[in-house]
């Protein structure tokens, strides 16, 4: 098939592995500063909480809880953890899925990356598209950064911590 004038031949994404890399090693960081007793609890929950600008008159939902980060240790071996988080509002609202992940943490180099999300396992750095899951070709990628965005806003909320039991 010949190219057309102005037509541009639809270029196959690449995985760019280094930026790939040092998100998983910053979720490392932020994940000990989000759980620092790591090593000897078995869970910690943060509270997040809505917060309305002062001044906007919309002080109907402020300091209400709005969600709930729950981080709990699935299993530990010498050199990985196992972590499960869930994200949970206390509004219940049936039409809200809220997302739930699991973590593999690499201590010896000091690397988190996400191993599952939702019912999905064992995520490709690259996916065709179309594709039967309608994954996005980074889709790899997407998921470290939500976990990224998710523990940088654990650390800027004014929040509550405290440790939770390992049952789920």
């Amino acid at each position: 098939m010949e190219n057309l004038p102005g037509m541009m031949k639809k270029r196959r994404y690449v995985p760019d592995l280094i930026a790939d890399i040092a998100e998983c090693d910053a979720n490392y960081i932020r994940l000990r500063q989000v759980f620092p007793n790591m090593a000897s609890e078995d869970g910690v929950e943060y509270h997040l909480w809505n917060r309305t600008p002062k001044g906007t008159g919309l002080d109907t939902r402020l300091n209400q809880q709005a969600a709930t980060v729950t981080i709990k240790i699935k299993q530990r071996c010498p050199f990985t953890t196992v972590l499960s988080i869930r994200l949970l509002s206390d509004e219940g609202k049936p039409f809200i899925r809220w997302p739930s992940m699991e973590l593999r943490v690499y201590h010896d180099v000091q690397s988190a990356e996400v191993v599952k999300f939702q019912q999905h396992r064992n995520f490709r750095f690259r996916y065709p598209v179309p594709n039967a899951n309608m994954f996005q070709p980074d889709e790899k990628s997407q998921l470290n950064r939500f976990l990224g965005e998710l523990l940088t806003h654990c650390l800027s909320q004014d929040y509550s911590s405290m440790p939770v039991d390992a049952t789920f």
